[in-house]
This record gives structure tokens, C-alpha cells and sequence, in this order.
């Protein structure tokens, strides 16, 4: 892992934190994502995502969606991922995380199209779909989210109401 999590608050009982962390995302396949705009405010929205071994996310969505405008205006955002809890209030477990997203473009579109292959195989396997997400040629984009700061609540292994906070350190 390229990252290291600087821990502020809590702390990730028997084990690495950064294992931790990737582990609740490879879990979880859909985040929701929190932007805001100038014109109509705040907006979320659900994608399918996949990440890499640098915490940084990537979903694929239309640049004419809302939550797309609004990334091209301001590129801090917010997301959560989660698991279903197996019993109402009990168990929670997900990350709460901010940071920068914006669309992929050059040497970071191969890298959201290999990590989003990587997890869903099937996925722009067409060659001109392929080359249109890697030129960004279609209505479709890669986007990238690098997350700068983490709040991962696992009650099972933290215990309830328990979560850790860090920030991301790359390099």
C-alpha cells in the first residue's frame, strides 16, 4: 500500500488499519456519493465503484448527471460505503470519507479502467467503448476520487458506537 492512514481519533484493534480499510471496501460494491453545486445545492447519488492500493476510487457516470456538473465546478465531495447490517442498529460497518473527485483523464483513465475491469470483469470490453472512456470520447467518463480523510465504523471488531478517524498520507 502506497498509503499509510495517520490515525486521529480511535484505533483499529488487532491489525493494520490500512488492511481494515480495504477490506470494508472490497466488501462493499456501491458508494454514495455527496456533491454540492452552485445552482442547486447539495446532491447524492449511488455508483458502482472499485479502488486501487493508493485508497483512490473510481465510478464511471454520465458528465451530464448532476452530481458530474457539480465535480467540474468544485472538486471536493464526500462518500460513504457500507454494509448491510444484519439486524437493525446493530453490527455497522462502513467508511465515511472526503476528498477530491473529478474526471479521469490520461495515465489516470488507465488506471480507473484497470481497477474498474479488475473488479467488474465484464465491463467496456468492446473496444471503441474502451477507447472512448480512455480518450473521453463518449457521454460516459471514468472519475476518480482520492480520498484525503476517513472515518471506517466496524462495530464487530471496534465494538458499538466505536469508529477510527484518519487522514491519508501518500508519498
Amino acid at each position: 500500500m502506497p498509503y499509510r492512514l495517520d490515525i486521529t481519533q480511535g484505533d483499529w484493534p488487532g491489525g493494520s488499519p490500512e488492511k481494515g480499510v480495504e477490506a470494508l471496501l472490497g466488501e462493499a460494491i456501491v458508494l454514495t456519493l455527496a456533491t454540492a453545486g452552485h445552482e442547486r445545492g447539495p446532491h447524492a447519488n449511488l455508483a458502482f465503484f472499485a479502488h486501487d492500493d493508493d485508497l483512490v476510487l473510481y465510478f464511471v457516470s454520465e458528465r451530464s448527471t448532476r452530481h458530474s456538473r457539480h465535480l467540474a465546478e468544485e472538486a471536493r465531495a464526500a462518500a460513504t460505503v457500507f454494509l448491510p447490517p444484519p439486524v437493525f442498529g446493530e453490527q455497522l460497518r462502513g467508511l465515511q470519507l472526503t476528498g477530491s473527485a473529478g474526471e479521469a483523464w490520461g495515465r489516470q483513465a488507465e488506471a480507473a479502467l484497470a481497477a474498474y475491469q479488475g473488479r467488474f470483469p465484464s465491463f467496456a470490453q468492446d473496444e471503441d467503448v474502451r477507447r472512448q472512456f480512455l480518450t473521453g470520447g463518449g457521454a460516459a467518463a471514468l472519475y476518480r476520487f482520492q480520498v484525503d480523510e476517513l472515518t471506517a465504523v466496524d462495530e464487530p471488531n471496534f465494538g458499538r458506537r466505536n469508529f477510527l478517524r484518519a487522514r491519508v498520507l501518500r508519498g
